[in-house]
């Protein structure tokens, strides 16, 4: 069964609307949410965080809204990992560990800790004593602290080096909790994220199985993300389309930017199966919400 999940949901802030009529669930395996900034991903996950109301449509846990769910159960199941600066400064790491904890189990402190790859006597320190990639750690200790069934996490590796993403990616593919990924990064989504979602000015343009999606994009957006990713040794990304133009307000919002806009494109497109009867061979569970998706997939 789905944990969690979003049924044609609109979010916005003072009454404009950012994220539009998005249907997705959390399943086995992991989902990434992909796209560049203001996106809509991190209003999707204050959503399903139960941070955010919606505007319109619903988010579900289990089978209830979260409306009718039981809160209680709910914050224990669905954790937030936020990026490491969110621990409070003034705050020792194993009391910010603790806070989680009923007071009997406070012990379990230490083996958090080691959980994460940590030494339990870290716990005595301050956030700001500890590398980066320490207070990262001591954010999905707390977060396990509680024992969920499902981390949401945003950009989980931003701001660390690229050893320590390293190692962080390690520990997070370890864990049996599921996962929802919000993030920029294709080589963490895909390392992390059996399928993904793809959102473009607040819609989802395109969705699927992760490994099929970044090696063969349906929608001009998905292969410009992909394509500016820079390849050890290889020649700087080039830009395709008017990479600066604001998204459409009308028809496809992405038509402003890409290369491949026709005069369809002043329609917008509905989102679409691509696999099963009548589609693409080798396309089963990808959807992408493109007029021109087969001219994408054979470019």
């Amino acid at each position: 069964m789905t944990l969690l999940r979003a049924e044609r949901v609109t979010l916005g802030y003072g009454g404009r609307p950012v994220v539009h009529d998005v249907s997705l669930g959390v399943t086995e395996g992991g989902v990434g949410l992909i796209g560049e900034s203001g996106s809509g991903k991190t209003t999707l996950a204050r959503a399903f965080l139960g941070l955010l109301t919606p505007m319109s449509g619903n988010i579900y846990y289990g089978d209830q809204t979260l409306k009718k769910a039981n809160l209680r159960a709910f914050r224990r199941d669905v954790q937030p990992v936020f990026q490491a600066e969110a621990l409070d400064p003034r705050m020792r790491v194993g009391r910010s560990i603790a806070e989680a904890l009923p007071r009997a189990a406070r012990a379990r402190v230490g083996e958090l800790l080691e959980q994460v790859g940590l030494d339990p006597a870290l716990a005595a320190r301050r956030p700001h004593e500890l590398s980066g990639g320490q207070r990262q750690r001591v954010v999905i200790a707390r977060a396990l602290a509680v024992g969920p069934r499902l981390l949401i996490l945003d950009e989980p590796t931003s701001a660390l080096d690229v050893t320590v993403q390293a190692r962080i990616l390690d520990l997070l593919a370890s864990l049996e909790t599921e996962r929802l990924l919000i993030t920029h990064n294709l080589a963490v989504v895909e390392r992390l994220c059996r399928t993904s979602h793809v959102l473009f000015a607040g819609r989802v343009v395109e969705s699927g199985p992760t490994a099929r999606l970044l090696a063969n994009p349906a929608h001009p957006y998905t292969r410009a993300l992909r394509d500016a990713v820079p390849k050890l040794g290889g020649a700087p990304p080039e830009a395709r389309g008017r990479t600066e133009a604001v998204p459409a307000a009308t028809g496809c919002p992405f038509r402003l930017r890409c290369p491949l806009a026709v005069a369809a494109c002043e329609q917008a497109p509905a989102p679409r199966d691509l696999g099963g009867a009548g589609g693409t061979g080798g396309m089963e569970g990808r959807r992408v919400a493109c007029h021109r998706a087969e001219d994408v997939l054979s470019a």
